[in-house]
């Protein structure tokens, strides 16, 4: 009955895009969730997702069917959509990105919530019943990727503010451990960003970019890439976006890697009676991007994916 239903709805939502059919398909899932048609579920989950990008909808998508395959109800709704989620109803939140999670906490400021981010957030609250999955990759694997890549990249330039100096610290020990040299460069001001940037690609091999929002954003990301571009020095991201958009290669956590730690993580939370086991949780897979054609205008010689793989889970 549950799998019909969602069924119906998400062909709904699919057949039209207006206004109307949208309100209409809310309507008829706050009626559902309220009056327990899903009765037949085993818990209630709603997904609230930050955005409308392309790695957040599939990373929410895969987590609901992964859900659902166990039995379990599993709603997606946008961050103006979790007003429809019944606070009657004992539910599990999956909350994807920082909005996500800020609204959530205007919403039920203590609700059951699962947050997925690709940072932890300073000041974050921890109980048996809320808990964090990290998406970003340990910081030494970063530096792993720019050995297995090129050797003879000894010089790496980090751009970092004031809300990513913990990133750094542990990408220095990284790189010491690797015989690498590292140095960061601080952003106070965003007015700064440009002519800093400049020094850094200057004076080193390659920019390896970090989680930091405050220099990495969809306003700076381009004129970044641009000037490293433009400077013929390599760019080494987080994302597999980063990469499609100029960076030669990233190392980051797939949607599928992460639905699929979320759904064990969720299934464990529910048979420890509602409680999460720890207060953070990282992923264990990684994924690997690379972009050769840029690679290719540099003058990069670029060791195929599967070699970068194999490289990588040979070092220390």
């Amino acid at each position: 009955m549950f799998s019909r239903i969602m069924d119906r709805m998400r062909l709904s939502c699919m057949n039209t895009a207006s206004i109307h059919s949208m309100i209409a398909f809310l309507l008829t899932l706050i009626f559902c969730i309220s009056t327990g048609v899903f009765a037949d579920s085993k818990h209630n989950i709603v997904i609230v997702s930050s955005s409308n990008s392309e790695f957040q909808k599939q990373t929410a998508k895969i987590i609901r069917k992964k859900l659902e395959a166990d039995g379990d109800m599993a709603v997606i709704v946008s961050t103006d959509g979790i007003i429809s989620s019944s606070q009657n109803v004992k539910t599990l939140y999956v909350a994807i990105g920082e909005q996500a999670i800020k609204s959530l906490y205007e919403f039920d400021s203590n609700a059951f919530v699962l947050r997925i981010l690709s940072r932890k957030i300073p000041g974050s609250k921890y109980t048996s019943a809320q808990s964090d999955l990290i998406t970003a990759q340990p910081e030494c694997r970063h530096i792993q990727l720019i050995k297995a890549i090129n050797p003879d990249w000894s010089a790496v330039a980090v751009l970092s503010s004031v809300d990513s100096l913990d990133i750094a610290a542990a990408l220095t020990k990284c790189t010491i451990r690797q015989n690498l040299n590292l140095n960061v460069y601080a952003i106070t001001d965003k007015s700064d960003l440009l002519k800093t940037l400049e020094t850094a690609i200057e004076d080193n091999k390659v920019l390896l970019a970090i989680t930091d929002p405050f220099i990495y954003n969809s306003n700076t990301v381009k004129n970044i890439l641009l000037t490293a571009y433009r400077h013929r020095k390599p760019v080494i991201g987080y994302s597999d976006s980063f990469v499609q958009a100029g960076a030669v290669a990233a190392i980051y956590t797939s949607p599928e890697s992460i639905g699929g730690k979320a759904s064990r993580i969720i299934s464990g939370f529910f048979d420890n009676n509602w409680q999460f086991n720890k207060n953070v949780y990282s992923t264990d897979d990684f994924s690997i991007s690379t972009n050769a054609q840029v690679a290719t205008s540099l003058g990069i010689t670029l060791p195929s994916e599967d070699s970068i793989r194999k490289s990588m889970e040979k070092r220390p």
